[in-house]
């Protein structure tokens, strides 16, 4: 009886020293997943200051490390035919670029829950115009998708995020910018960051 009690004792301990490393891998797999989630790139598009075309275009950084602004992308839409340009290729700028020099840029590192004003809707679609007056000789755009182009932390390649606006009008006859989606798409898979890769190389 003894003996028999001795090696079960035995093989129940097995089984006990089993279970605990079984439950000890589930938490360390739930700390690794959370920490990573902690650490992922995290940004922001939104429109502050109203509803109307003269509405604020902001990027805001929520992730846990700074990010490296280096490129913003437009997508408009008018009519039946899309163009993408880069908005930070549209302008000239003065020497003195003001209190904000990342705004005026549209370029440069982002503090966690820092942001980045890119000026009033209505402002960067006429720069857009104005650039290329021949895509919007016949039609007036009626979508414009943003996409940031980031670097994060140490990751080699490019993050990003996008969001997509429509531009409507009013009972009033007076436009508005109206969000697709409730909240910003981030781009952060291997496909996404291989695409973001290859608009900053179109646009170089």
């Amino acid at each position: 009886m003894l003996a028999w009690m001795s090696e079960n004792s035995g093989a129940l301990n097995v089984a006990l020293n089993a279970a605990m490393l079984g439950v000890w891998g589930v938490y360390l797999q739930i700390m690794v997943t959370s920490y990573r989630r902690q650490r992922r790139s995290s940004i922001l598009i939104t429109r502050g200051a109203g509803h109307g075309i003269r509405s604020r275009c902001l990027i805001t950084n929520m992730g846990a490390e700074q990010v490296y602004v280096t490129s913003l992308l437009a997508t408009v839409t008018a009519g039946d035919e899309t163009r993408e340009y880069t908005l930070t290729d549209l302008r000239d700028l003065p020497e003195d670029l003001g209190e904000d020099p990342h705004s005026a840029m549209r370029q440069g590192s982002l503090g966690t829950g820092r942001y980045m004003d890119l000026g009033h809707f209505d402002e960067l679609l006429k720069e857009i115009t104005r650039t290329d007056p021949d895509f919007t000789r016949n039609a007036t755009i009626d979508t414009f998708v943003l996409t940031v182009v980031a670097l994060y932390g140490t990751e080699r390649m490019p993050v990003g995020a996008t969001r997509s606006f429509a531009i409507k009008k009013d009972e009033d006859g007076n436009r508005q910018i109206v969000p697709h989606s409730v909240e910003t798409r981030q781009m952060r898979g291997r496909r996404d960051r291989k695409t973001l890769r290859n608009k900053l190389m179109k646009h170089m």
